[in-house]
């Protein structure tokens, strides 16, 4: 039976896609675009794992959440944070990064959307890459929101859908490690072509190496001992 998965490009994303596709030979990727700064270079990423993992791509437009709060991901008058690795730590630090990229029941709505389109497709699961690293400061990427999603669909849909998160007990670093055994696998490289970047930097693939999201990712691959493929500005 076939699987969506949310792709947003970002690494956790592209990990999670991975392991669907070990599942399932059809697969159907869902990429939002709610008027992000770096959604050109996220949609471009998601195309281009999909096409690597033989994927069905699709666009979904959502400008209205654009209206939504004052999140800096999608109001340009606001400054996405920069951090140093050593403010990954402070979690003071982390929690304020936090709030200033937050786009309100962003994950809500991409899965409520996600489960519609699988329930429209008689796919049975939806994949996403909700994580423990992530999941220490965002409440819609813990365990118990997945819970309670999960029990939301049992009503919401008609078909035993669910969400699955496959990254939901991992840190950073063991995805990445897990990423790299994935490709190995499948005889594939793919991580490289993954966009965790808040930004738009002009090309595909290019990372800032300042937002939280970029210094995350180093992180990530240094404390993995993996080779990292990403380009940075700095």
């Amino acid at each position: 039976m076939s699987k969506v998965c949310v792709l947003s490009g970002g690494l956790d994303s592209t990990v999670a896609t991975m392991v669907a596709s070990m599942k399932d030979k059809e697969i159907y990727t869902l990429t939002f675009d709610y008027g992000q700064r770096a959604v050109l270079r996220e949609i471009n990423s998601a195309k281009k794992i999909s096409s690597i993992l033989g994927a069905k791509h699709n666009v979904i437009k959502l400008e209205f959440l654009k209206e939504f709060g004052e999140s800096a991901l999608i109001n340009r008058d606001k400054s996405v944070p920069k951090l140093k690795e050593e403010d990954l730590n402070n979690f003071e630090k982390t929690i304020e990064t936090m709030k200033s990229v937050w786009v309100p029941g962003r994950n809500m709505v991409l899965f409520s959307i996600a489960s519609s389109f699988a329930e429209s497709i008689g796919a049975d699961e939806i994949y996403a890459g909700l994580n423990k690293e992530e999941g220490s400061t965002f409440p819609d990427n813990t365990l118990n929101f997945v819970n309670r999603f999960n029990s939301l669909l049992e009503y919401g849909t008609l078909r035993d859908i669910k969400l699955k998160t496959p990254l939901y007990d991992l840190h950073k670093p063991e995805i990445v490690k897990y990423g790299k055994e994935l490709e190995d696998k499948l005889g594939i490289n793919i991580l490289k072509y993954s966009y965790s970047c808040y930004h738009d930097n002009g090309e595909d693939f290019l990372h800032c190496g300042t937002c939280e999201s970029c210094i995350r990712r180093k992180r990530a691959f240094i404390e993995s001992n993996i080779e990292d493929p990403t380009e940075y500005i700095e």
